[in-house]
C-alpha cells in the first residue's frame, strides 16, 4: 500500500446492455463494437474491422442472423465468433473468451451473460446441485468471481448483454387487499453486477437506451445505440478526450452564434422568442445541443430570407 498521484490513463471499457427479448441488445452491441474499431483502427479495411470483433454466442447462433444486413448506414460483416452451448460454466466462458483473444479480437461481445447465471450449468444450476441451501452459495463464489473478472478486468473492450424481466412487488394496502406493482426491469444476473461495469445501458422495447450508470458522463439523454456511441467511448477511454468539455464548448459557440444573429436581424429575434416559448426554455443555456443545432439552422434560414427580401426591395426602389 502506498500513496500515489492520480493520473488519467488509457482503459478498456466494460459495457453492459440490459434489456428484454427483442429490445435490440445483440444488434446494438455489434454496432457499438464496429464504431469502436473505426476509432481504434481507422485505417483498417472494413472487413478486417469486423474480423476483429469477437462474439461469444449463447443464444442459438442468433448473432449470425445480422451478417450481411444493413443497419446504421453499414452492412454488418463476418465477425469472429464462438458458439457456446451448455453447460454454461464459468470455465467454458473463459475458454471461449481466450480463443477470441488469441484470434486477435479487439472488442469482445458476450451474448449473453444470463446463460452463465440461469442457464444449464450456470450459477443457479450449480447451487441447486449442491443442495440449494444458503451455505451452498459460498461454493459457487469462485465461479462468480471468475465471470466478474472476465467481464470487467481485461485488456480488450468487453460488451456484455443480459436479459431483463419485469420485476413485481406484492404488498398489502391498509385494508389488507393484495396489491401487485411493477418495479422495473431486473437483469438475469447476480444482484449488483450491473454496477461493476463502466457503462450500463438499459434498452427498452422501442430500442431506445438509457444509461443507468455512466463513468464517462457522456450519455445523459436516452438514445438509440449506434456506431457513434462506440466512437465516443473509445475517444473517452483510450484517447483521453474530455467529450463533456468539448460538448460544453460547442454549446457555448452555438449560443453565441445565435445571439449574434439576433443583433443583426429583427426577424431572427422574433423567431427566437417564438422558439423559446415553444420549447418552454427562455434561456439558450438550457437548450440541448440538438436543439441549438436545429435552432441555428432554422434561424439562419430566417436571416437569409430576410436579407433576400431586403435586397429585392432595394432593387425595386432603385429601378423606380
Amino acid at each position: 500500500m502506498k500513496v500515489t498521484k492520480a493520473q488519467r490513463s488509457q482503459i478498456k471499457v466494460p459495457i453492459l446492455l440490459m434489456g428484454a427479448s427483442g429490445s435490440g441488445k445483440t444488434l446494438s452491441a455489434l454496432l457499438i463494437a464496429k464504431g469502436m474499431l473505426e476509432k481504434i483502427q481507422p485505417d483498417l479495411e472494413e472487413a478486417k474491422q469486423w474480423e476483429n470483433i469477437g462474439v461469444i454466442d449463447t443464444e442459438h447462433q442468433r448473432s449470425s442472423l445480422y451478417v450481411n444486413t444493413e443497419h446504421d448506414g453499414v452492412t454488418i460483416g463476418s465477425f469472429t465468433k464462438v458458439d457456446l452451448e451448455a453447460p454454461f460454466t464459468a470455465d467454458r466462458y473463459e475458454e471461449a473468451f481466450t480463443l477470441l483473444k488469441q484470434a486477435g479480437c479487439q472488442v469482445i461481445i458476450i451474448d449473453s451473460t444470463s446463460s452463465a447465471w440461469s442457464g444449464e450449468g450456470g450459477i443457479l444450476n450449480k447451487v441447486d446441485e449442491y443442495g440449494g441451501q444458503i451455505g451452498d452459495w459460498k461454493k459457487v463464489g469462485p465461479d462468480q468471481q471468475k465471470l466478474l473478472n472476465l467481464l470487467t478486468r481485461n485488456d480488450v473492450h468487453v460488451i456484455a448483454t443480459a436479459r431483463s424481466k419485469q420485476g413485481v412487488e406484492v404488498t398489502r394496502t391498509d385494508t389488507g387487499k393484495v396489491k401487485v406493482e411493477k418495479v422495473g426491469l431486473k437483469p438475469e444476473m447476480k444482484d449488483g453486477t450491473e454496477y461493476e461495469f463502466a457503462i450500463t445501458f438499459q434498452l427498452y422495447e422501442n430500442h431506445i437506451a438509457q444509461a443507468m450508470k455512466d463513468n464517462s458522463s457522456i450519455f445523459a439523454q436516452p438514445q438509440v445505440l449506434d456506431r457513434e456511441v462506440g466512437r465516443k467511448i473509445v475517444s473517452w477511454a483510450e484517447l483521453g478526450v474530455d467529450l463533456v468539455a468539448k460538448m460544453r464548448e460547442r454549446k457555448i459557440k452555438a449560443q453565441d452564434a445565435i445571439v449574434k444573429m439576433t443583433t443583426e436581424s429583427q426577424a431572427v429575434l422574433l423567431k427566437l422568442a417564438a422558439l423559446e416559448l415553444k420549447l418552454g426554455k427562455p434561456e439558450l443555456k438550457d437548450w440541448t445541443m440538438d436543439e441549438l443545432t436545429k435552432g441555428y439552422k432554422y434561424l439562419a434560414g430566417v436571416k437569409a430570407k430576410e436579407a433576400a427580401q431586403s435586397a429585392a426591395q432595394q432593387k425595386t426602389e432603385a429601378q423606380a
